[in-house]
């Protein structure tokens, strides 16, 4: 076995440029997607058909806040860009909106919109609570005022009014004068999406799975060449040609994603999590998984251009369905996830997020990876009897 491993990393010489490409691909688009992801920020039209104090007074409060960026226009510009799709959705501030507030009456904001999506949802929750602080603070000021103005009569309402309903305003940024006490279930898991960590595994996972195929196959070159025949005829069985291969790709995908796992380390900065025996974990066996997936495809296959027109229409379309390139949190469709779990991408990126981005221990590791052996020894097996056949 130790000669066709010598044979096969001596191979490699001339197929290095498959691993440079697709190590820098994968950095290259975790990039390009995770900072993009990172950085969006959904554009909101606000129209102020109201011009008054507490109208300007709403605006200056959206724009604090940090999730949308938000711009100023009239109706009909608004409007017309939200058709074109320039904008996510536009805000109108409708005639009688301070009047509203200063007599307790029902506040209607227009929103002009194509479709209902997350951040819709998010901008009218940020939109309510702004409203309801403003009101609250509103009816703060008118009880403050008339309650002075009873005990002095000669005081000037007016005044105190304004007064009240500044200080009332600044002890919601400083004074905090709702205060809720909460305790943590201390789960081990944490919340939120990070698209830079999601980007980095997905893409970690897509390409080192091209390294690996068609670095297994070189068993389709052999016997184009009749090497294949030569090496069945020698000393060397079966079973030593087959290890030795798969030991040269298995050496090849790990080295692969042992440098993108360091690279988002240190030139991205992700976080891996805690459990670093689970990385290793779910990378082997991730690893040993793809290269007994190349093994069964180089089998079922007969030329290095079938594989080479088979191969990324498979992987490519596996990896979406296993949520490499998007979170599958947001998939709905039950058939699509059903085949989203027959996928090795799926329960590869499980394993890595569950410690990497959910924070998890190494436990959480423990299933993906039984079920990416299982998945692996099941490939080996087909692989083996379609390449002897």
């Amino acid at each position: 076995m130790l000669s066709i491993v010598k044979l096969r990393l001596l191979s490699l010489r001339d197929n290095y440029v498959v691993f440079l490409v697709m190590t820098a691909m994968a950095l290259g688009f975790t990039a390009v997607f995770g900072i993009a992801f990172n950085t969006y920020r959904p554009s909101v039209i606000i129209v102020d058909e109201d011009n008054t104090p507490y109208s300007a007074e709403f605006m200056e409060e959206l724009k604090q806040n940090k999730i949308f960026k938000f711009l100023d226009s009239d109706k009909n510009d608004a409007i017309a860009r939200v058709e074109e799709g320039k904008v996510l959705a536009a805000l109108i501030i409708n005639e009688g909106f301070h009047d509203n507030i200063e007599r307790g009456r029902e506040i209607n904001i227009g929103q002009v919109k194509i479709k209902d999506d997350k951040y819709l949802l998010t901008l009218q929750e940020t939109v309510k609570g702004i409203i309801v602080k403003m009101a609250g603070s509103e009816r703060i000021s008118t009880v403050t005022a008339n309650f002075v103005s009873s005990q002095k009569p000669g005081a000037d309402v007016e005044k105190i009014k304004d007064l009240a309903y500044e200080n009332v305003m600044d002890s919601w940024i400083f004074k905090k004068p709702l205060k809720v006490t909460s305790t943590l279930a201390d789960t081990d898991i944490q919340s939120g999406y990070d698209s830079m960590k999601h980007s980095m595994i997905g893409f970690t996972v897509f390409f080192s799975m091209y390294t690996i195929v068609f670095s297994i196959g070189t068993v389709l070159s052999d016997k184009r060449y009749k090497t294949w025949d030569r090496m069945l005829v020698s000393p060397v069985s079966m079973s030593s040609i087959l290890s030795g291969t798969m030991v040269v790709s298995f050496l090849v995908g790990m080295i692969q994603m042992s440098v993108l796992i360091l690279g988002g380390r240190y030139l991205f900065g992700l976080d891996w999590g805690r459990s670093l025996g689970g990385i290793i974990m779910v990378t082997t066996v991730f690893v040993f998984t793809i290269t007994s997936f190349g093994l069964m495809l180089s089998g079922i296959v007969k030329t290095e251009a079938q594989l080479g027109a088979v191969a990324p229409v498979v992987l490519t379309s596996t990896s979406m369905l296993g949520g490499t390139m998007w979170p599958l949190e947001i998939v709905n469709n039950k058939v699509l996830l059903f085949l989203a779990e027959l996928t090795p991408q799926k329960w590869a990126m499980q394993g890595f997020l569950n410690i990497a981005a959910k924070g998890m221990g190494f436990k959480s590791a423990i299933l993906p990876s039984l079920v990416l052996l299982a998945m692996g020894i099941t490939f080996f097996t087909i692989g083996v009897k379609t390449v002897k056949r």
